[in-house]
Order: structure tokens, then C-alpha cells, then sequence
């Protein structure tokens, strides 16, 4: 470390020390994981727990009327877990590190399921099939989760596990469109995508019994 630093460190320190007023009142030791300043086992264990656990709402992906891996799958999206590129690349995995659906940017689950211009074109016939229900996602720096909480926000309980469904088969398909043109070098158009997306809702539906909704 050379002096200059060591001069730079010790105007911090100086500052810092001008601030304090000493006094002859005995030092107290403040916790400050507790809202009295006391120490306590379980405010300790939250302290070590803190930012360890998921304080994602999920329910409307476990409640969806959607197929288990379709829920799987949402989750791991909301938390931006699936293997895009950025993730590959970080793990140093070989990759193609653009999106294979429009060959702009760098692949991540944000821009391959909401910002790709392809996506763009799946959820404009999504909103159009369904009559508006399905949102357009409109703000391109949002996170995958709060784009979830955002589009199932005004709806009652049963509306959400319609909607759900819906995102969910949407993004799986975006999802396995991507796929498709990797590893099998095939490829369809938004029109065909959107296809598959109604033909795999209707068959929950028949499947569950549930009422058709658009």
C-alpha cells in the first residue's frame, strides 16, 4: 500500500472521528438484528437465514391449471433459472451466446421469453386470442418475476389460474421453439407457435373439465 493511500484512508478516518463526542457514560453493546437492541437466539438464526430463503408468492404457479412440468418450469423462469446462454456462459459451457430467435443480443430468460422481438410477435397473438386478457409485457428492463406479479396482479383467484396457465404455456413454448432450432435445426413462425400454445390449453381444459375461456 502505497502513502498516497495510506493518506487518503487516514482524511476518511479523520473525518469520521470529528463527527464523535465522547462522553462518561459506560459503552452499551446494541443488537441491531432486534428492534429493542436485545440479543435473541431466534434474531440470530433470522440473521443468519436472512436472504437464504425465497420470498416469491408462488402460488399462482402451483394453483395454475397447467401440467406439472409446465409449473416446474414457470418456476425456475420466474427466477430466471432456466439454462439460457448468460447462464451457460458463466458456468463457461459451450454456447452460442445470442438469441437463436432473433440473433441480437446475448440470450437471457428476461429477453427470451419477454423482449425478443420474436417473443414480441407470440404474445401480440396471445393478447389477440384471448381479447386483451393476456398482457403485452411493454416494459423491456423488467425482471421475469416482476412481470409475473405484474400480469396476475388485478385478477381474482380463479382468473389467475387461467391466466397462469396461459403465460406459462406461452413461455414453455418460446422456451422449446428455442430448443427446437439448437438442437434439432427446425423452425417455426409465431402463427405456428401460437398454435401449439392453444392446441396444449385446450387439452388441460378437456383434460380437467374446466370451461372454456376464449
Amino acid at each position: 500500500m502505497d502513502s498516497i493511500e495510506l493518506m487518503a484512508q487516514f482524511v476518511v478516518l479523520w473525518d469520521v472521528v470529528q463527527q464523535i463526542q465522547l462522553t462518561d457514560r459506560p459503552d452499551e453493546i446494541v443488537w441491531r438484528w432486534s428492534a429493542n437492541g436485545t440479543y435473541t437466539s431466534k434474531s440470530a438464526y433470522l440473521a443468519q437465514m436472512r436472504g437464504t430463503f425465497c420470498n416469491f408468492d408462488a402460488q399462482a404457479i402451483w394453483r395454475a391449471h397447467a401440467e406439472g412440468k409446465h409449473r416446474f418450469f414457470a418456476w425456475l423462469l420466474v427466477k430466471e433459472k432456466i439454462l439460457t446462454a448468460d447462464k451457460l456462459l458463466a458456468r463457461n459451457w459451450p454456447c452460442e451466446s445470442n438469441c437463436v430467435l432473433c440473433d441480437q443480443v446475448t440470450e437471457t430468460a428476461a429477453h427470451l421469453c419477454l423482449q425478443c422481438p420474436f417473443a414480441k410477435q407470440v404474445w401480440l397473438l396471445v393478447n389477440s386470442w384471448t381479447n386483451g386478457v393476456i398482457p403485452l409485457p411493454i416494459d423491456l428492463d423488467v425482471h421475469v418475476d416482476a412481470w409475473w406479479r405484474r400480469s396476475l396482479s388485478p385478477l381474482n383467484a380463479a382468473q389467475k389460474r387461467y391466466v397462469a396457465a396461459i403465460l406459462m404455456y406461452t413461455c414453455w413454448n418460446l422456451w422449446k421453439e428455442r430448443n427446437r432450432r439448437i438442437f434439432e435445426q427446425k423452425s417455426m413462425n409465431p402463427h405456428q407457435v401460437v398454435q401449439l400454445i392453444k392446441e396444449e390449453v385446450n387439452l388441460r381444459r378437456v383434460a380437467c373439465r374446466t370451461p372454456e375461456v376464449f
